[in-house]
């Protein structure tokens, strides 16, 4: 039973938060960006321009960023009590990012530090957290509208004033304007060239790391860690939704006797046989990984015990159909069988509990079959 005391919720690591998370989080960081700068406009400046500056140019500017960036965040923040893959969201996030960046850059000058370093900051976190072409995309948005606006600047279609310190202290010709824009795109779009290639470099790191800590080295399928993870968050959907989640755990009969008979380097590469056989009995959405030993579990959402109970015997009969073959020996290897399903209670070792001593029940009536919790 849950404790009437609130449990804070940990954060985690904010790479393995959802695509709607993501976006929700960085539009309460933009709703908290624009709003520190409207208070410093009230306060009677704005930051990174100089004293001189008149605040009251760029009040209009960010009340609407201020309006747009918390309109994103009431809808990103409904988002992240639906399914979906927060695909537009985070496109609608990285677009509207390089609009206002794009407007904030124009504001302050075209070819000033304070818009480019938001803009090669903003373009790494969002390689990160985003999909590679959604960040390249918006990068790409970004260029194009700081070029167009110095431009339409430069041919008089808006007030100088819109240069900031560029058009403020020092009259700077209108083609310094676009040569200013064009070569500091350039040059930050080289500068983000090579970060990318490192954050590259960084991921195809952190994968293969996350592949060893997720996946048992002998069999291939997922280890004993990743199954329970998996079958937290499986769990907690089923409760939302009110749909079953079944759980089938797997002893591999008598298998000691083929370590004994054969040696253990034979053995292995009949647990990796087994393994194989299982995983082909299962669906897509189900996760078959390696419990221990001789031992493998198999999650399977969104499925009643009976639906569990027809997949367990078809791994079942599959395993014992398909002998394990090696050197002109040809071994069949059967199973013993536990199945225990939960809808909206319980938690993972409840159902593990159950779905063990389903499986003590088929081992102890003679092996070879499956028997349900």
């Amino acid at each position: 039973m849950d404790s009437p005391v609130v449990r804070r919720r940990r954060l985690g690591n904010p790479l393995s938060w959802r695509m709607s998370d993501r976006c929700y989080a960085i539009a309460l960081l933009l709703c908290a960006t624009t709003f520190l700068i409207g208070a410093a406009q009230v306060l009677g400046g704005w930051p990174f321009l100089p004293p001189e500056s008149e605040a009251a140019d760029l009040v209009g500017f960010n009340v609407a960023a201020f309006v747009a960036w918390t309109t994103l965040a009431v809808i990103a923040r409904v988002a992240r009590g639906r399914d979906g893959d927060g695909l537009l969201l985070a496109i609608a996030t990285v677009v509207l990012y390089a609009i206002t960046l794009a407007a904030f850059t124009l504001l302050t000058g075209p070819f000033g530090a304070p818009g480019w370093i938001g803009f090669l900051g903003g373009a790494v976190i969002g390689y990160v957290v985003f999909p590679r072409w959604v960040s390249l995309g918006g990068t790409f948005v970004y260029a194009v509208l700081v070029i167009a606006g110095a431009i339409a600047i430069a041919d008089g279609a808006f007030d100088g004033t819109l240069l900031g310190p560029a058009a403020r202290a020092v009259r700077v010709e209108q083609e310094a304007i676009v040569r200013g824009a064009v070569s500091t795109t350039l040059m930050s779009g080289l500068t983000f060239v090579i970060i990318m290639w490192i954050i590259e470099r960084w991921r195809d790191r952190e994968a293969r790391f996350e592949r060893l800590a997720s996946t048992d080295p002998l069999t291939g399928v997922a280890n004993r860690r990743l199954l329970f993870d998996v079958s937290r968050r499986e769990l907690a959907r089923g409760r939302r939704y009110g749909t079953p989640t079944s759980l089938i755990i797997i002893d591999l009969d008598h298998f000691k006797s083929i370590n004994d008979r054969f040696g253990h380097l034979i053995g292995d590469r009949a647990l990796s046989h087994a393994a194989g056989v299982l995983g082909e009995a299962i669906r897509d959405a189900d996760m078959i990984a390696r419990y221990g030993g001789e031992e493998f579990g198999i999650l399977l959402p969104m499925t009643d015990l009976d639906g569990a109970y027809e997949v367990a015997e078809r791994c079942r009969t599959r395993l014992a159909d398909r002998p394990f073959q090696f050197d002109g020996e040809s071994v069949t290897i059967t199973a013993s069988l536990g199945v225990a399903t939960t809808i909206r209670e319980g938690d993972v070792d409840d159902l593990l509990r159950r779905a063990d001593d389903a499986l003590l029940r088929a081992k102890a009536l003679g092996r070879n079959r499956t028997e349900k919790a």
